[in-house]
């Protein structure tokens, strides 16, 4: 190093400082890189050679120190054409996307011609920024330049234009690529699976197959699997996985990851976890996520249950989207306990302040009964995303709180969140609990007119809801023939309960028929529609509503309510004499029955469609499968706890109504969640204000 000495270093000396420069840059040995650039500084040869500054730039780029490598550039007197290069290629490198573009300019202003290799740098960071305004501008020089059909620059235009969404120009510029390797397939697959394309993404990593190309890596199979996952086809992604295998890569811990979310999203999860064991040692976050939320998503929570205590002992931490998948999994099954101890753990890894995690606690409560905390969390979230407005209004509405959902939309309009259509789900599913007929049809014309959002078939059915809650099931029967679109089967449904409630036989047979040709098997229109015919008197037609129900097979769907109590979840059907502590809770309920006549209880027996006794009726009543629940949580339960009891069916009018008297002769708040709505009953009122 001492002969470096001098204003200009001799050529083999210079090429021995590159070189070492080189090995400092493929190594990441930055500190060893310093010390050589101090030498060269002392020697002042760093200052006298472009080409050994050029490599001080490489060098630095690649140990990502690009703070230096723009300080050495800014000291060359006079950047050659590789001096640019170097320092574009650099800045995209270090995904320092701006000051990389800032620099192509800067180039070009100093009237430098750029090569294909500072053009596909360029292009990589207006592919990084998502950005396709630069990017276009990329696009004309390459054309002028005759560089757009080169192949690094192509992949990247590509690449560019896909993660800004435009896949029309993307395939334009691969489909003039004349030749394409992996990394233009990788784009372009990447691109439409990204983009919502799937299927185009399928076909595209088809044809890259029947190409013959050799060399395909880890990303495309991990583009591929997603659009396979995305897609839900199991018979896809396991034709992939058999690529993968033999391509070498299933032992990749990306690629592995992608096999198992791919089977996850598919609903196959047997394979699923089959692939999380080919390596014991294997668990990671991400894995274990996908793990879960395919679990989730098919309803069976307890596995994901399961799955998260096997990732915690296997000392995996787990991250904001684990905690929101199973935060979720419990507001679907209402497991206040379990979701609860979800929140400690979230506060213990401080993840709290992330604003998902807080959008999925606040819903959580919610699904378990518990408003006060839901609006608690909402308040003390810094900023209030899409999705925490859309939890609250949700959960406002489910509880019959048609104001507060009113207020929570005009508040997040006010603060410049725009809606999307989920928000108006929630909206007018809390204008129809809370009655408030004008208010919702004021919301829904503003969709398209204020908001630019196309009412969808859920929105027409909320409508219908809206209608039908209110008794107005002539204005209900005149929407729908003026909709643009078919009501779905929730429309029809929520038409016939209404025509149930109010006794209207013609319509109600209308609903059902349109009912029973999109959902032939749902037990629930023979019932609904028997339901008719008996508060109507007309019990023949009910005879034949039940014939038909036997000749087709077609069996009643049990009701069943369920609480949890220590620490165990208590299920009940009708008339249940199947638990442990059956003669306890049947004293209860024989005792209940007697205080609630004495506050003025009269029980709905008309509600029954079966022709029986008075007194037949008012048993059947007395032990359906809420009150059963209730009777239990009373004899089990401390008196400082709230009552949450959930329901798979719609709540009947009867059990209402008593449910209201217990909560005030036994001074208890109780709550239930039936398969519609919340109802908190607090000293002989509901909040539903008996309006479901």
């Amino acid at each position: 190093m001492e002969k470096l000495r001098g204003q200009n270093a001799r050529p083999p000396i210079a090429a021995a400082a590159a070189s070492l420069l080189q090995s400092c840059g493929r190594t990441g040995d930055l500190r060893r890189g310093r010390a050589l650039h101090a030498r060269l500084l002392l020697s002042g040869a760093a200052a006298a050679s472009t080409f050994l500054a050029n490599h001080l730039i490489t060098m630095y780029s690649h140990c990502a120190d690009a703070a230096s490598a723009v300080s050495v550039f800014g000291a060359v007197p006079r950047p050659n054409l590789v001096s640019w290069t170097t320092l574009v290629s650099g800045l995209a490198q270090n995904s320092m996307h701006r000051d990389a573009l800032a620099a192509f300019a800067a180039m070009r202003r100093e009237g430098v011609t750029p090569t294909e290799f500072a053009l596909s740098s360029a292009a990589r960071a207006a592919a990084g920024l998502a950005d396709a305004r630069p990017g276009a501008q990329l696009h004309c020089v390459g054309v002028r330049l005759g560089f757009d059909t080169e192949l690094f620059v192509a992949s990247n235009l590509a690449d560019m234009y896909s993660r800004c969404g435009l896949l029309c120009e993307a395939c334009r510029v691969f489909d003039q690529m004349p030749h394409k390797d992996a990394v233009a397939w990788t784009a372009m697959i990447d691109g439409y699976a990204k983009n919502g394309s799937l299927q185009a993404a399928v076909l595209a990593f088809r044809d890259m197959r029947r190409e013959g190309l050799v060399g395909a890596d880890q990303h495309i199979f991990c583009s591929a699997l997603s659009a396979s996952g995305g897609l839900k086809d199991g018979r896809l992604g396991r034709s992939l996985h058999c690529c993968i295998i033999k391509a070498g890569f299933e032992l990749e811990t990306v690629v592995r990851n992608a096999i198992l979310d791919m089977y996850a999203k598919s609903g196959d999860l047997e394979n699923a976890s089959r692939v999380v064991k080919i390596d014991p040692g294997g668990w990671n976050v991400v894995c274990g996520t996908s793990l879960i939320d395919g679990y989730i998503e098919i309803d069976r929570v307890e596995e994901a249950l399961e799955t998260y205590t096997e990732l915690r002992r296997q000392g995996v931490e787990p991250n904001e989207f684990t905690f929101s998948s199973m935060i979720k999994g419990c507001a679907m099954q209402a497991l206040l306990e379990q979701g609860t101890q979800l929140h400690a753990q979230v506060i213990k890894t401080s993840l709290i302040g992330d604003l998902f995690v807080g959008s999925t606690l606040l819903d959580m409560y919610g699904k378990c009964g518990l408003i006060s905390l839901s609006v608690q969390l909402f308040n003390e979230i810094e900023y209030h995303t899409k999705f925490a407005w859309n939890a609250v209004i949700n959960v406002y509405g489910h509880h019959g709180h048609g104001w507060d959902a009113i207020q929570s939309f005009d508040r997040m309009i006010s603060s410049g969140i725009r809606p999307n259509h989920i928000t108006f789900v929630s909206l007018l599913t809390a204008c129809s609990h809370a009655g408030l007929v004008d208010e919702g049809l004021k919301y829904f014309y503003s969709m398209k007119d204020e908001h630019g959002i196309e009412p969808q078939k859920e929105h027409y059915s909320c409508i219908i809801d809206m209608y039908g809650r209110a008794g107005r099931l002539n204005e209900a029967k005149k929407f729908i023939s003026e909709m643009p679109v078919e009501p779905n089967a929730h429309g029809w449904c929520s038409l016939l309960r209404a025509c149930r409630m109010r006794g209207n036989k013609e319509l109600g047979e209308i609903a059902a028929q349109n009912l029973m040709k999109l959902e032939p098997d749902n037990t629930g229109i023979h019932v609904s529609l028997s339901g008719i015919y008996a508060s109507l008197g007309q019990w023949e037609d009910v005879k034949a509503v039940r014939k038909l129900m036997r000749d087709s097979r077609i069996k009643k769907l049990p009701g069943f309510s369920w609480v949890d109590a220590n620490k165990q979840t208590h299920v009940f059907g009708s008339e249940d004499w199947s638990h442990p502590q059956q003669e306890q809770i049947y004293k209860k309920i024989e005792e209940l029955s007697e205080r609630i006549k004495e506050e003025g209880y009269v029980p709905d027996i008309i509600s029954l469609p079966v022709n029986l006794e008075d007194s037949a009726k008012e048993r059947l009543l007395r032990y359906h499968s809420e009150r059963l629940a209730v009777a239990f949580a009373l004899i089990s339960m401390p008196a400082t706890k709230p009552i949450i009891v959930k329901k798979n069916l719609r709540i009947c009018a009867d059990c209402h109504s008593a449910l209201k008297f217990i909560s005030k002769v036994e001074s208890r708040d109780i709550i239930v969640r039936d398969n519609s709505r919340f109802h908190h009953f607090v000293r002989g009122n509901c909040s539903c204000g008996d309006y479901w």
